[in-house]
């Protein structure tokens, strides 16, 4: 074999070497930019994902303490929120005990329909944690609703839940939001119809304020508002400390005497 041939044999070796290793370092480049690449949408994801939570999940999170909060101290005794600033209280606090309490109610409704509107955002990180935070805002939004063994008192059905939830949405901003208290203070002056949506509500206010008595519906969602918190806030970074209701022994609301017997008993943590 002549020198050129051999020269030849190896230039053509080492050239298909060179392209094979050239190949498989592409390959390796491509693979490596690939991987870079999913890293880097799943940390855009995850960012995002923390800001709708924080966005969507932590308004919740207030609403849902600042209800579980005042229904404790409106129904904790018949010296309560209501019976002290609504009852008892001049006619400034008597507007502001009634107002803001449909207001803390109204707050929590809109929350949950922003929520249900963007259900998709609610990621809590897996499939499970999601249907636990959206099964106790369905057994929050039951204790509302529910009809058997309870009175009227608060009672809404679920379309006027949303209902209500809706008027207090404000598109203001680049994600809806809820309207402030002065604003809900506004509009229940000024606009008959959205006032007309809170009568049930503004009613059953008046009448525990006027006669407290235990409303064995308001101890249940005050049970599962708990709960949810306990949920959305693990470790209780945020909410360190929640007094839960005793469980009322009757099904039904039960009218409190001077006299009456103890009508509650201590409920599961």
């Amino acid at each position: 074999m002549s020198t050129e041939l051999v020269v030849a044999s190896i230039s053509g070796a080492v050239a298909l070497v060179s392209v094979v290793i050239s190949a498989r370092a592409s390959r390796r480049q491509a693979l490596l930019a690939a991987e870079l690449e999913r890293q880097a949408a799943a940390l855009a994801r995850d960012v995002a994902r923390q800001d709708v939570m924080s966005r969507v999940r932590d308004p919740l999170l207030w609403a849902a303490y600042d209800l579980q909060s005042r229904i404790y101290n409106i129904a904790r005794s018949q010296f309560g929120f209501l019976a002290l600033y609504y009852k008892d209280g001049n006619p400034q606090e008597r507007k502001y005990a009634r107002l803001n309490t449909l207001y803390v109610i109204a707050e929590y409704f809109c929350w949950v329909e922003i929520i249900r509107r963007r259900v998709q955002f609610l990621d809590l990180g897996n499939r499970e944690d999601n249907r636990k935070v959206v099964g106790l805002l369905h057994e929050v939004s039951n204790g509302f609703n529910a009809d058997r063994n309870q009175g009227p008192g608060f009672r809404l059905f679920r379309g006027e839940q949303r209902a209500i939830g809706e008027l207090m949405i404000s598109e203001d901003g680049d994600s809806p939001g809820c309207i402030g208290y002065a604003e809900f203070c506004r509009r229940l002056d000024a606009d008959q119809e959205f006032c007309a949506w809170f009568n049930s509500l503004d009613e059953a206010i008046q009448l525990l304020g006027n006669e407290f008595y235990v409303e064995s519906r308001l101890i249940e969602i005050q049970h599962t508002l708990i709960k949810l918190i306990k949920f959305l806030d693990e470790g209780g970074e945020r909410f360190p400390f929640t007094r839960q209701l005793p469980r009322q022994r009757a099904g039904r609301p039960r009218w409190v005497g001077d006299r009456q017997a103890d009508v509650s008993e201590p409920g599961p943590d």
